[in-house]
């Protein structure tokens, strides 16, 4: 089954289902345990919230992150077991304004928090100025990304 998820959502479930999500600027944060195969995705809109009580915890990086690894524990996930994968970040408006790259400060605030959390990377497709589809599938933890016509594997 295909669980879809929302912008600022946040999913977790287990092999043989696949979460999937559509990006632009916004990050998909995916982590996975290999060995229980059980995985999470949020679709983060923003790198920060300094809330304390945040209703969509998937939408901030740095909500998303803990919320993730809290709900996959729940779930039957090892957090010295899990593996991260990132997806989008694009730049989807032409600016000369760093500052106005909401999609790179997402996947930095992501990488700092997984470097935090002794969460390995092991693959990305981020950064660019196109939209992309996700697909994880969590009977092997594979990442199929499609932007530009073309499906990139992380």
């Amino acid at each position: 089954m295909v669980i879809k998820v929302r912008i600022g959502g946040l999913e977790v479930a287990r092999s043989p289902e696949v979460l999937e999500t559509l990006l632009g600027s916004c990050v998909a944060i995916m982590l996975y345990d290999t060995g229980k195969r059980i995985g999470g995705m949020a679709h983060s809109v923003l790198p920060e919230t300094r809330e304390e009580n945040v209703r969509d915890p998937g939408k901030y990086v740095n909500t998303a992150i803990p919320a993730l690894i809290t709900k996959m524990t729940i779930a039957g996930a090892r957090t010295n077991k899990l593996i991260a994968k990132l997806a989008g970040g694009a730049a989807m408006f032409k600016t000369n304004n760093s500052n106005m790259n909401i999609g790179a400060k997402n996947v930095e605030m992501a990488k700092k928090l997984l470097k935090k959390y002794g969460i390995p990377l092991k693959g990305e497709d981020t950064g660019g100025n196109r939209s992309r589809m996700v697909k994880f599938y969590l009977r092997d933890g594979k990442v199929e990304v499609r932007r530009e016509g073309r499906i990139i594997t992380i």
